[in-house]
């Protein structure tokens, strides 16, 4: 028996310590993880950096960032510009990539993108990749909860608002 304590002991200080600051899961909730800062950094020779996610999700990144590659250099010296930068994940089939794209030493530029889940799998809509704040249109197109976007603002028409506050009056 106390052998048996102090292993659950170990695994539940391990799963602590190895989870992203932000991990959060209730019982019958939606599991967020966020990563501080700008967010987990993620290259083809990194990708354990979102293991706290799904493994369909992490297959899905994997995949992304080998057509990152592929389309904009495939040399093998080009491998690790393909970058993604994962800030929040959720259970619910959201997440907030708040940077994806080639950078040095092949460089081609970057762009923000949430990733939805569908029946078919995790992808990123091109109306949902941007360098500037998304369309409201287009975040509740895709029925994107406020807490993944960036900066809780967005596109009514040329003014920036609330996306909260847009859902409210639409």
């Amino acid at each position: 028996m106390r052998r048996t304590l102090t292993t659950l002991l170990l695994i539940a200080v391990t799963l602590s310590v190895a989870a992203p600051a932000g991990a959060t899961a209730a019982p019958g909730s939606v599991r967020t993880v966020t990563y501080q800062g700008h967010g987990a950094t993620v290259t083809l020779e990194h990708l354990d950096r979102i293991s706290a996610t799904s493994k369909p999700f992490q297959r899905f990144v994997e995949r992304r960032l080998t057509r990152l590659w592929q389309d904009n250099d495939p040399r093998p010296r080009c491998r690790t510009a393909a970058t993604m930068v994962v800030k929040t994940w959720r259970s619910d089939g959201y997440a907030l990539i708040s940077d994806m794209g080639s950078f040095a030493p092949c460089p081609d530029g970057g762009y923000v993108q949430i990733a939805v889940r569908t029946d078919g799998g995790w992808r990123t809509p091109v109306r949902l990749g941007a360098q500037e704040p998304f369309r409201c249109r287009d975040l509740v197109s895709y029925d994107v909860p406020a807490a993944v976007v960036p900066d809780g603002t967005c596109f009514a028409g040329q003014d920036l608002v609330s996306y909260d506050d847009w859902l409210t009056t639409h």
